[in-house]
């Protein structure tokens, strides 16, 4: 039996109550991503554990409702973000957490939902710039500038692309 019989068959024993699953496993991608935007607004860390979680998540819900074409292409897609945003790791800009988090995010989002994503992820930092800048928000001194976290604005970006119902 080959990987995608096997797939195929699961998708088929799920396919009575795939959506369901697929609800509950968005409902648990929701509740995880708060409590990494949360923990990354207050203390400018993302943990490792809790990014393999929304791997695990991920894994899960391509398993109900993603083809083998769809892992496929996501799979490229959050490998070439790593690859762009490792880059701007070196150069400082972003951090380590940052590039994790949206690798793994890019795995979710696909490129069906990229543009709806990244629409969603501007207007979010946007946001949360002018709130820094107005002192509403924490900043954090990094090699000569402020930085600040962008978990916050990449887990709304991902929670909006589910409520909108692109995934």
């Amino acid at each position: 039996m080959d990987l995608a019989h096997l797939h195929q068959r699961i998708q088929l024993d799920l396919l009575l109550h795939g959506e369901q699953y697929k609800f509950y496993i968005e409902v648990a991608a929701v509740a995880v991503l708060f409590y990494v935007a949360l923990t990354d607004f207050r203390t400018f860390k993302i943990r490792n554990d809790v990014l393999l979680l929304l791997l695990v998540l991920y894994a899960l819900f391509a398993l109900v409702s993603r083809s083998w074409p769809e892992i496929l292409s996501n799979v490229i897609l959050a490998a070439v973000m790593f690859g762009i945003l490792l880059w701007f790791f070196t150069q400082r800009v972003i951090g380590g957490g940052d590039v994790k988090l949206i690798s793994v995010v890019c795995l979710w989002v696909g490129i069906h939902c990229a543009l709806v994503f990244s629409l969603i992820l501007l207007s979010l930092i946007v946001v949360h710039v002018v709130a820094a800048r107005i002192g509403w928000a924490q900043t954090k001194p990094m090699a000569g500038r402020y930085a600040i976290p962008y978990a916050p604005s990449v887990a709304g970006a991902l929670i909006g692309t589910i409520m909108l119902g692109c995934l």
